[in-house]
């Protein structure tokens, strides 16, 4: 049996064009400026733990513990701007891997499904995983100049890649590494489960309304890659053997566990 656990990693508040671009005809709108509190929202940061019988997945890291005592300085100013995260104590991936008995050394597999601060912010805390991974576009623009990276978050730590396109994790293929890129560089989603199946989509979308309507999420790296990649989840959530498409920001997703 496979289980998915939706691990609660606190929260961050943003504009509400950031999820969901229609919410605005201004298309700087995601970034906050000269918007007031009444756009803003709060929104979830979720991580996913897969247990499989060949090995532990982690998905996602969330907030570092860092956030707690400097908020600022751990996010960057454009960050903490434009959405500044929240982890209330006991939210931390590595308290949440504590409480249901393991340490970050048990975990198998670390998969970023991108690296942006709230997806890979942790990525300290969970070093010592036998493999933290990400894929080739993604570590490539997350080597680059692009400001939306902070590379400080993982300088010295071993991150692998793996290609863009279909990975069979265990090669049995209850565990698929897809690639749904567009809202950044190399954003990865994952499809866990065999006949009945649920996919892992970080923030290909935000929400229902993002696969149900095609709508855009305010940042994109390249819009017709994400049109193109909410299609795909549009597909598996329209099929009947799909039991849920997770997003990391869906604020009707609870903590939950799924068994496959």
């Amino acid at each position: 049996m496979l289980r998915v656990h939706v691990l609660d990693c606190g929260s961050t508040v943003v504009d509400e064009a950031l999820p969901f671009s229609d919410r605005s005809r201004n298309p700087l709108a995601f970034t906050g400026i000269l918007r007031g509190k009444k756009h803003k929202i709060s929104v979830p940061v979720t991580a996913y733990l897969i247990e499989h019988p060949k090995g532990l997945v982690l998905v996602d890291t969330g907030w570092d513990t860092a956030i707690r005592t400097d908020a600022r300085r751990y996010e960057g100013l454009v960050n903490h701007f434009a959405s500044p995260g929240t982890l209330p104590l006991g939210k931390a991936v590595t308290e949440h891997l504590r409480r249901l008995g393991y340490r970050p050394e048990d975990m198998d597999y670390c998969v970023l499904t991108h690296m942006d601060i709230d997806h890979a912010g942790g990525i300290g805390l969970v070093q010592s995983a036998k493999h933290i991974m990400a894929s080739e576009a993604e570590w490539a623009a997350a080597c680059g100049a692009h400001p939306r990276y902070l590379k400080r978050l993982w300088r010295g730590i071993s991150i692998e890649t793996f290609p863009d396109r279909d990975v069979d994790l265990f090669g049995d293929g209850t565990v698929t590494l897809l690639p749904l890129h567009g809202h950044s560089a190399g954003m990865t989603g994952v499809k866990v489960g065999g006949a009945r199946y649920l996919i892992i989509a970080g923030d290909a979308g935000y929400g229902r309304p993002s696969w149900e309507r095609l709508v855009l999420p305010g940042i994109c790296w390249n819009r017709a890659e994400a049109l193109a990649s909410l299609r795909t989840l549009q597909a598996y959530g329209n099929d009947e053997n799909c039991v849920a498409v997770l997003m990391t920001h869906d604020t009707e997703q609870k903590p939950t566990i799924f068994e496959l």
